[in-house]
């Protein structure tokens, strides 16, 4: 149930005060007559209190790294799959146009977030062997922070490589002087983390505990950590457990599912987010504070201002062209690929459909017509294609499916629940088929490939068409992109597929992505803060931003 697992966020106040909001504050010294570090750790209700607290730095509404703002929002704008609106937040614009440096606050605040979730899980990693409690669920419980610990640090590997491994938490000043790791080394240190989550998790959670972590997320992750290094082998046979018994993913018939609040922890969820209607609906920046809000404030981002949004993206025309270029079969319920209608909005008239309305009954033209003072900003820098299949918005996270006027504003009576599916089946079979063409195991890779293509009213790709390596991977890249479009994934696996800059600077200039004609090496990973340089002394900036 969503109301159960409101502990991920009203109670992190207790961990907050016993740990700080970072690890730096956590050095200072407390009130004696609040809740002390020697004070908290006493039973099971503790250790449950602090794991909710080590959820909330990734989690957070407007905060964390798949909130509604600077996490989702920077990365993807990142992507060749949108165009982000000039005139928004500074920090965003940095990141998406690749002029961006250790001084960004958004990546700053990504950085410490992040670093605030390790600390919180090496706490109570420290601290649970004393607490008084069954020893089957402390072994549950080390599990599961060692997973938010893994997964802190695949961010971290995945974002600016070469970053402070620490698995202890911070005692004293000294402590968090902390040289970077090599990025093999914080690729290790996720693969170990992991490995002992995925052994230690259960496969499922109750209707009390849904939200929490499984062992299917700890090894769709690990597989993932696999990709990025290239390990194809290892990560092959790590999807490969996904498919099999105790296992039971799969696809859910209609893709839209996966984006609203009808059919949620459904067969093709592996990890998601739980928003409820919960907490101080107009409290949306106060993160961690005992009425902290439980909707998701992603529609306010991305929806028109006729549904209530604010409107930051609207779909590229490499996009577009990409999800018109292939039909579906004569006698088909939609022309075009059915991802398309689950993830964008447009009139439909002008490519010889029926034309059709959103939120309160609002045509397109009127949607289109509210965005317009914003839309105009991206000129003449981009050129906006709204005349060779007409004119696109973003619907995949909003509120668009929604029969309800001003849907995707959070002050609004009615702001969204719908959880936030952060790695879904679909996406595990694209990367199995990536990693088995890599390995030359084509059948299996064509097989993986039309599961997805089959769902979204595709034909099947036959072994002719995708006789080798190269084709392969070509369709799996055209089929991730549509179907895994601003799910914060399509920066990486450019970065991956392209490793020269040169190469992937041509394609992002190809595909008129915003600041291509600055892209360089360094744009591969972020710079190391700021902030981290001058408290850690022993920390030194990324190699390829000196």
């Amino acid at each position: 149930m969503k109301r159960s697992f409101k502990y991920i966020s009203a109670l992190t106040l207790v961990l907050a005060t016993a740990a700080g909001c970072n690890e730096r504050d956590f050095l200072k010294q407390t009130d004696p007559n609040k809740i002390t570090d020697a004070t908290f750790w006493k039973d099971e209700s503790s250790v449950s209190q602090a794991l909710g607290a080590t959820y909330s730095p990734l989690r957070s509404s407007l905060y964390g790294y798949w909130g509604s703002y600077q996490g989702i929002q920077d990365i993807n704008a990142l992507g060749d799959d949108v165009f982000t609106l000039p005139g928004e937040e500074a920090g965003t614009w940095g990141v998406a146009t690749f002029s961006n440096d250790e001084n960004n606050g958004d990546l700053s605040s990504i950085f410490g977030s992040t670093y605030q979730c390790i600390h919180r899980a090496n706490l109570l990693l420290s601290k649970i062997g004393s607490v008084n409690m069954d020893e089957s669920k402390k072994t549950l419980y080390i599990a599961e922070a060692k997973f938010l610990r893994g997964l802190s640090y695949y961010l971290l590997a995945s974002n600016w490589g070469a970053v402070p491994v620490r698995t202890m938490p911070l005692e004293t000043t000294d402590g968090y002087a902390t040289p970077c790791s090599p990025k093999e080394e914080v690729w290790k240190q996720v693969v170990s983390d992991l490995t002992a989550a995925s052994a230690g998790l259960p496969v499922k959670r109750d209707s009390k505990e849904q939200g929490r972590v499984t062992s299917g997320a700890a090894i769709a992750y690990l597989g993932k950590a696999y990709m990025f290094m290239e390990d194809y082998a290892k990560a092959e046979a790590t999807f490969d457990l996904l498919f099999k018994s105790p296992y039971a993913y799969d696809l859910v018939d209609n893709y839209e599912d996966n984006f609203t609040d009808k059919n949620e922890f459904n067969v093709e969820s592996v990890f998601e987010w739980t928003f409820a209607p919960l907490g101080d609906q107009y409290g949306a920046w106060n993160t961690e504070t005992p009425n902290s809000p439980m909707y998701n404030y992603l529609p306010q981002f991305i929806g028109p201002p006729a549904g209530g949004g604010w409107f930051k993206y609207v779909p590229s025309n490499y996009l577009v062209n990409e999800f018109v270029k292939e039909k579906r079969p004569a006698g088909a319920d939609t022309k075009f690929d059915k991802r398309m209608y689950a993830s964008l909005m447009w009139k439909r008239s002008v490519l010889g459909e029926t034309d059709t309305t959103w939120y309160d009954g609002k045509t397109f033209d009127q949607l289109w017509n509210s965005a317009l003072s914003k839309t105009v900003r991206l000129y003449p820098d981009v050129a906006l294609d709204t005349t060779t299949n007409g004119r696109f918005l973003i619907k995949k996270g909003t509120s668009a499916w929604r029969n309800v006027a001003n849907a995707d504003n959070y002050w609004g009576p009615t702001p969204s629940t719908a959880n936030y599916r952060v790695i879904r089946f679909a996406e595990i079979l694209l990367l199995r088929a990536e990693a088995a063409a890599q390995n030359s195991n084509t059948g299996k890779a064509i097989g993986d490939i039309n599961r997805v293509r089959h769902r979204a009213g595709l034909k099947d790709k036959t072994a002719a068409e995708l006789p080798g390596k190269d084709q392969l991977l070509a369709e799996i890249d055209h089929q991730k992109l549509l179907e895994l479009f601003f799910e914060q994934n399509r920066v990486y696996d450019l970065r991956r597929w392209n490793k020269n800059a040169a190469t992937l600077s041509a394609a992002l200039k190809t595909r008129q992505k915003q600041g291509a004609n600055v892209f360089q090496a360094k744009h591969y990973v972020f710079p190391i803060p700021a902030g981290e340089l001058k408290s850690n002394p022993k920390a030194t900036q990324n190699d390829l931003w000196k």
